[in-house]
């Protein structure tokens, strides 16, 4: 039987989340319909949010109502538990953090992040460094005080948490480590015996390429809003989901599918929480793991997005919107295809091919920890990324743009992060496993569009837990298996060598 104090609890957590959620919107707002003017005022008013959610969330009666509930926590579900533990969570973080500390990080990042979006147009690192370094200095501040209750002496294991809560540096780097030896010989080998594609022989205007990502989304299933943005992304959960891409006129297949799909992804998630906790931290409400929600969108795009038989349902629609000829080789569906699985070394990570995604990410982890742990300076750091992508892909950006200003992510204070993209792969990839092996034809019903059954068996082996488990466990009750690099590495030595 539920008691007093976690019904006390569940209303005031109820209250942070809408918070929560405005906030979400301003951000959106900033980044899709917002003019440039509009910048200082926004940052302030995402300031002033964000301190009134912390106050909510360190109000005086809430220690008192965790230790009452916990008291009785024999009395309550599995899931009012689990509940009970991701409040518990987030009050600790919160009631360890100033609140001026945290408008400050809120302030600073939004004034970075608008520098930075013109400081990528105009290649201007210098334009960005000063504001960049006083939003890491603040980071570090909110690291250091988070650390002193860890038993981590790492500033960078505090950040990561706030990504994928329990994830430290010494759980990922032996993973890390061993595709960082296996990555750099498996891409040469893929290099070597890569097979040649046909050029596409046009360029597609965006409207065409927005009327296809329009028709794609509809038939994954996910309803929510659809905008453009300089980068893209998603946000909200159940009945208000919004996700953005950009387009390319010289590139459909990054950014009208493989882009859209993955935020696409990322909206299904959000769309298919459990909505009987849609207000409640154990619902997903405040995202216990993006390297869970990163694997959600790696199953359309990287998993499902890069097959023969996803190439097969889509090409002639690409036609019709396209207004291509059938019998055009260039646009054929096999060309399509081995199109999308091209390896090649590349500047940009949201262009980044499979097998040297991973490469980019390993190098951003490395970087962002060097910085946060004071092993690296904000002047140098234009060099040290020209260096690392020199050692890790053997190329070398020309541009700032093209190199260590292509992200959003730093300039938004969101350390930590870069990580869950690399798990969420591995993640996606086992889950694709899983999945192929449980739902009957299921190479026919890609080849069909019938995605129903991709979009159930997500929901009921993913979506519908929420945050009843941890990261690591949920992974391992979807798949039956707990995180495995082997299925990683099995995966892509099978799509990209034929093995």
């Amino acid at each position: 039987m539920t008691t007093k104090a976690y019904q006390k609890l569940e209303a005031s957590f109820s209250e942070i989340i809408d918070l929560d959620r405005v906030i979400e919107l301003l951000n959106w707002d900033q980044s899709v319909k917002m003019p440039a003017s509009g910048a200082t005022a926004r940052a302030k008013q995402r300031s002033t949010m964000v301190k009134i959610k912390h106050q909510k969330l360190t109000a005086e009666d809430i220690p008192d109502l965790l230790n009452e509930a916990e008291l009785h926590k024999e009395n309550l579900s599995d899931w009012e538990q689990a509940n009970l533990h991701e409040m518990r969570r987030y009050y600790n973080e919160a009631s360890a953090l100033p609140s001026d500390l945290l408008q400050a990080l809120t302030y600073k990042a939004a004034e970075c992040h608008t520098i930075w979006e013109t400081a990528r147009i105009d290649d201007d690192f210098q334009a960005i460094a000063p504001t960049f370094e006083e939003l890491i200095s603040l980071t570090k501040e909110k690291a250091a005080i988070l650390s002193e209750t860890s038993s981590s002496n790492l500033l960078y294991d505090a950040l990561l948490d706030q990504f994928d809560a329990g994830s430290t540096y010494a759980d990922i780097q032996p993973i890390f480590d061993e595709l960082s030896v296996w990555l750099p010989n498996f891409l040469q080998n893929v290099l070597d015996n890569q097979q040649e594609t046909i050029k596409l022989d046009r360029n597609i205007p965006a409207d065409k390429q927005q009327e296809l990502a329009t028709w794609l989304l509809d038939k994954m299933g996910y309803h929510g809003r659809f905008d453009t943005s300089s980068h893209p992304f998603s946000i909200g959960r159940i009945g208000d989901v919004r996700i953005t891409t950009r387009y390319h006129e010289d590139n459909f297949i990054n950014y009208a599918v493989l882009c859209v799909m993955h935020e696409g992804g990322h909206g299904l998630y959000d769309m298919q929480l459990p909505k009987k906790w849609q207000s409640q931290p154990v619902g997903g409400a405040l995202d216990i793991s993006m390297a869970v929600h990163e694997s959600q969108s790696m199953v359309w795009e990287m998993q499902i997005g890069h097959t023969q038989e996803f190439w097969n349902f889509i090409t002639p629609k690409c036609s019709k919107v396209f207004e291509i000829d059938n019998d055009n080789p260039a646009w054929s569906a096999e060309n399509l295809c081995a199109t999308s699985n091209l390896v090649k070394a590349d500047f940009i990570r949201v262009d980044a091919d499979e097998v040297t995604y991973p490469l980019h990410i390993l190098l951003r982890t490395k970087l962002e920890k060097a910085l946060i742990e004071g092993n690296l300076s904000v002047k140098d750091l234009p060099d040290a990324w020209n260096d690392e992508m020199q050692k890790s892909l053997g190329i070398i950006p020309p541009t700032n743009r093209l190199g260590c200003l292509q992200d959003p992510h730093w300039y938004l204070g969101d350390f930590g992060y870069f990580p869950a993209y690399l798990l969420g792969a591995m993640n996606a990839a086992q889950i694709f496993d899983a999945m192929s092996h449980d739902i009957q034809g299921f190479n026919s019903k890609i080849e069909n569009g019938d995605f129903n059954h991709v979009k159930e068996w997500l929901k009921i082996n993913v979506h519908q837990h929420g945050c009843l488990h941890s990261p690591k466990e949920l992974i391992k009750v979807a798949t039956g298996k707990s995180l495995q690099v082997d299925i990683y590495k099995k995966h892509l030595t099978t799509r990209y060598l034929k093995a």
